[in-house]
């Protein structure tokens, strides 16, 4: 019912009683002030004037199921790792396409077995629980889609020019701003599900000196505060739409999506790990592979980190 409250309020945009509202929801003054209560401890700014009633302030960055449109959702004060919650959540069997967001992480993880980090309240994690009928050399292409569902939900909200390092980084002005961590329970044939990670840094006005030259917030880019549930439910659509795509007719018919939005195309790459290849990125294939052109051939690399050069030596 407090959501009801909630709602009634934002239309009103003014002072309403607690009598009015009791009478608009069939219920008691008592249970109004018990539901604006509950609001209040939830983060809302909501002003009690006796006589008045109560009036919704400003509409606060809170992030709980009311607050997004998607229905499939479980929104968590605070998590080891949205991507742990999933894959609890998968074992017992949960609803495909189930969406998990939490304020905190406290062991928040990327890639390679790099930590993310968390800041409470600011910034976006999420995670998205699929079981997919496809083979697990394929869902590394998740990974991708997703990047393409991040970059265009950013710069659809926010005006920015953001887009990927192949595979999972979604950068803008050559610093990261989203890290996409993808991981499955599969046996040799058969996937038994997927857990997409996504981190989006929304609100966050500043990193540590380690972190200042190579990661950026939505905030330190547009000098502006956002709603994180307006990147959830922009993320998730476009999302369920690639991956429907995806299933339909392959990755294939993203692949020039991702190809426009990516960063490594047409710039000088080089492999990390023990076999180094450096050369000219010249975007992905049908299969999700980066391409690179060496000298000598046209190799296509599915796994691992790739850095891009931006300018003379500095790669991300």
């Amino acid at each position: 019912m407090r959501y009801d409250v909630l709602n009634i309020l934002r239309v009103k945009n003014d002072y309403i009683s607690g009598e009015e509202l009791g009478n608009m929801l069939g219920v008691s003054r008592a249970a109004i002030w018990k539901a604006v209560t509950k609001l209040k401890n939830e983060g809302y700014n909501i002003s009690s004037v006796s006589k008045r009633g109560y009036r919704l302030i400003d509409n606060k960055d809170v992030l709980n199921e009311n607050e997004v449109r998607i229905g499939n959702i479980v929104c968590l004060k605070e998590v080891d790792s949205t991507n742990e919650e999933g894959k609890r959540r998968a074992e017992k069997g949960c609803a495909d396409g189930l969406v998990i967001v939490s304020d905190y992480q406290s062991t928040g993880k990327g890639r390679l077995g790099k930590s993310w980090s968390s800041d409470k309240a600011k910034d976006l994690y999420m995670s998205i629980v699929l079981y997919p009928d496809i083979s697990p050399m394929e869902a590394p292409r998740l990974t991708l889609i997703a990047g393409i569902a991040v970059s265009e939900a950013v710069n659809g909200i926010t005006g920015l020019d953001a887009g990927i390092k192949w595979p999972n980084d979604v950068v803008v002005n050559g610093k990261k701003l989203c890290g996409i961590l993808t991981e499955m329970s599969a046996e040799i044939e058969r996937i038994k599900y997927v857990v997409i990670g996504i981190g989006v840094n929304i609100n966050r006005e500043g990193f540590n000196a380690e972190l200042s030259d190579k990661a950026t917030s939505v905030c330190i880019e547009t000098g502006k505060k956002y709603r994180r549930a307006l990147f959830i439910d922009e993320i998730v659509s476009r999302f369920m739409k690639y991956y429907g795509i995806y299933r339909e007719r392959g990755f294939a018919a993203l692949k020039d999506d991702y190809n426009r939005l990516c960063l490594n195309k047409g710039k000088i790459v080089r492999t990390i790990g023990n076999n180094v290849i450096k050369g000219r990125a010249l975007g992905v294939n049908d299969k999700g592979e980066l391409l690179i052109e060496t000298d000598t051939s046209i190799v296509p690399v599915l796994s691992g980190e790739v850095s891009l050069r931006l300018e003379g030596d500095r790669y991300i």
